[in-house]
């Protein structure tokens, strides 16, 4: 569906407004924008309602741009922010796939821990190399090769095939960094990947690369700071393929690794999904309920059951 979309900001959040096929008024307050996107609270009114005025003067937020784009779209077995609803179905996976991963990276957050117990992350200890962080390392490259191939990109053989995952998703923007430190080592795995070096703009997996081909060679470059880099990589694509809300909402072995380890974030992105939304009554007289603003401007007419239309596949981001 391609209609006129609002976005407009307050300091940390966000309003996402368009009028959806039923000729109803959808506001999509998001909170957390900066670093974790999400939709806090939706309402949906009748069209009677000036989209930009409720935005300035019921909302009181600043409204940036408008733009005329395709919503309800979304990428095979891609997540991205504000795909918050009916996630096994939308991103297309079972449970014991979702459960394999997470065993595989289990075993990574397991490692990475073991690591940490022996070499600090700071600024001299990420340069210490050894053969157990080698093994990792090569593990996490071998897993991340695995994640890419799901996508089944151009020969699905090399980086310069993987990269072409950048078409579909901003993967320059997700930031790991470690908890329980007082400097916590922060990274953006995929933050220089470009087309001129496949794989030698991305460092760690270069490391990884020249490892593999010639160890003797190459052996002080399996550094704590890579293996690091290869398993936040690897957290990155377990997100994309079945969303952080899988990962950090859970209370599984896996998930309590990873929050116990690492702090995911999405640092101002605005490659997202606009997810269309539909209003109904839940009964009579419902209709009439007014809908109450923090400053005291009220709006009637609006919608009590907010109804998620399924996403369509498409090219369009």
């Amino acid at each position: 569906m391609k209609t006129d979309v609002y976005f407009a900001k307050d300091g940390p959040s966000r309003v996402i407004a368009y009028k959806n096929a039923k000729n109803q008024n959808v506001f999509l307050q998001i909170g957390r924008a900066e670093y974790a996107p999400s939709i806090q609270s939706i309402l949906i009114c009748d069209s009677q309602y000036d989209i930009e005025k409720v935005i300035e003067n019921a909302f009181q937020y600043t409204l940036t741009e408008v733009k005329n784009i395709e919503i309800g779209i979304k990428q095979k077995y891609i997540w991205k922010p504000l795909l918050q609803q009916n996630i096994q179905k939308e991103l297309d996976f079972d449970v014991p796939e979702l459960y394999r991963a997470k065993r595989n990276l289990s075993i990574l957050m397991q490692k990475l821990q073991e690591l940490l117990l022996y070499v600090e992350p700071s600024s001299e200890g990420l340069k210490a190399y050894s053969h157990k962080i080698k093994e990792t390392l090569i593990l996490a490259c071998t897993e991340l090769e695995n994640y890419f191939k799901i996508y089944e990109l151009g020969k699905n053989k090399r980086t310069a095939d993987y990269i072409k995952i950048l078409e579909l998703v901003d993967l320059t923007k997700y930031k790991i960094s470690l908890v329980g430190y007082i400097n916590p080592y922060k990274c953006c795995p995929f933050e220089n990947w470009n087309t001129s070096g496949t794989t030698q703009s991305i460092s760690w997996y270069d490391a990884y690369t020249k490892i593999k081909h010639n160890s003797n060679k190459d052996f002080h470059l399996a550094t704590l700071e890579n293996c690091i880099n290869a398993i936040s990589a690897n957290i990155i694509m377990f997100a994309i393929r079945y969303s952080p809300i899988s990962l950090y909402n859970e209370f599984d072995t896996c998930s309590q690794l990873t929050r116990g380890s690492v702090d995911f974030r999405i640092e101002d992105t605005e490659d997202i999904y606009i997810p269309i939304y539909e209003g109904k009554k839940s009964h009579v007289g419902s209709f009439d309920v007014p809908y109450i603003f923090k400053n005291g401007e009220s709006i009637h007419y609006t919608y009590d059951i907010h109804e998620q239309i399924s996403f369509i596949e498409g090219p369009i981001k």
